[in-house]
């Protein structure tokens, strides 16, 4: 017999991880960073993981609020999906270019440290960005989508 959680309950869980204003959950983290990484990642993607863009630098991070000025709420049906309502800018500055200059990834996490911390969720990044001194890379509204239930996070 098969079974699956109710379209209510997998908005309930989007709402925890990603409304730190009204979810005071150890989920739901009052900031998120966004991590990027120039190569691919997956469901054991950890915070420090080799691959992160510049990981002792703050170049290819942003950091911003988890509440509903930054995504939207999640709707109740399945699947479930929430996704970033402002644009996102990450600027690479004057950097000493990395081993790898394409990123391919991102993460989100509720920490920058490369020592701890959580990472909530990661996608890839299509097409890939390929970094040059001075550029910036950007996240328009509704470009990062996180889908529960009958899909995966992108």
């Amino acid at each position: 017999m098969a079974g699956s959680f109710t379209a209510a309950f997998l908005a309930d869980i989007m709402h925890t991880v990603q409304d730190a204003t009204s979810q005071q959950s150890p989920l739901a983290a009052a900031t998120l960073h966004v991590l990027l990484y120039h190569t691919t990642l997956n469901d054991t993607v950890a915070i420090g993981d080799t691959g992160r863009m510049a990981a002792s630098d703050t170049d290819f991070q942003i950091k911003f609020t988890n509440s509903t000025a930054n995504w939207t709420l999640a709707g109740t049906t399945s699947p479930s999906v929430f996704q970033n309502k402002t644009v996102i800018t990450v600027t690479t500055g004057d950097f000493a270019a990395p081993a790898q200059t394409t990123i391919k990834a991102f993460a989100i996490a509720e920490s920058p440290s490369t020592a701890a911390g959580r990472v909530i969720a990661w996608g890839d990044i299509s097409p890939t960005q390929t970094v040059s001194t001075g550029n910036t890379i950007q996240f328009s509204t509704g470009d990062l989508t996180f889908t529960l239930g009958g899909g995966t996070a992108t």
